[in-house]
């Protein structure tokens, strides 16, 4: 049930906000390997993985519960 104290009131209202990559550190792929490449050694994308977040580097949620 939530874990909230009870305040005496008959409603609630809570805010909370949730911050991905804040500093906007960007996790590059793995370099082009290929010698001829004009990009060699250099990344052309992001990390992939279960915890990578591919479209976006930062993202921000914000969320508002009224209990009653």
């Amino acid at each position: 049930m939530g874990g909230s104290a009870s305040t005496g009131r008959k409603y609630s209202l809570r805010f909370s906000i949730q911050a991905l990559n804040v500093f906007n550190n960007i996790n590059y792929g793995n370099p082009v390997g290929t010698l001829n490449s004009p990009y060699f050694n250099r990344s052309t994308s992001l990390a992939g993985g279960p915890f990578s977040m591919g479209s976006a580097a930062r993202r921000i949620f914000a969320q508002c519960s009224f209990s009653f």
